[in-house]
């Protein structure tokens, strides 16, 4: 009968958690980004990866003072307060919304 050893399937395992900690550790090496931009849209939806702390993840898409686009993830209490069409100067990091100010 063959089987799986345990060894290995907690090896396998510690890697991948060491892994995604890497992936985050690089994420908040990033330099974080400032600009003014303008709310597009908002949705929110589920995520079935381990990647993210939550099983949602709320996005906002952008449009930045240089025409340039862009969808960043927010805290659930910062989506709460980006409606569509309002302004505000942003900092972000990666793809994750650090903070913003009202223009």
């Amino acid at each position: 009968m063959s089987g799986i050893c345990p060894c290995t399937v907690g090896n396998s395992v510690s890697k991948a958690l060491f892994g995604l900690r890497d992936v985050k550790k690089l994420n908040c090496d990033a330099p974080e980004q400032t600009a003014q931009g303008t709310v597009l849209s908002r949705k929110v939806q589920h995520s079935n990866t381990m990647y993210h702390e939550s099983p949602w993840q709320y996005l906002v898409s952008f449009r930045l003072e240089s025409g340039e686009e862009m969808q960043l993830q927010a805290a659930e209490e910062q989506y709460g307060k980006l409606k569509e069409g309002s302004q505000w100067k942003l900092t972000w990091q990666e793809e994750k919304l650090v903070s913003f100010e009202k223009l």
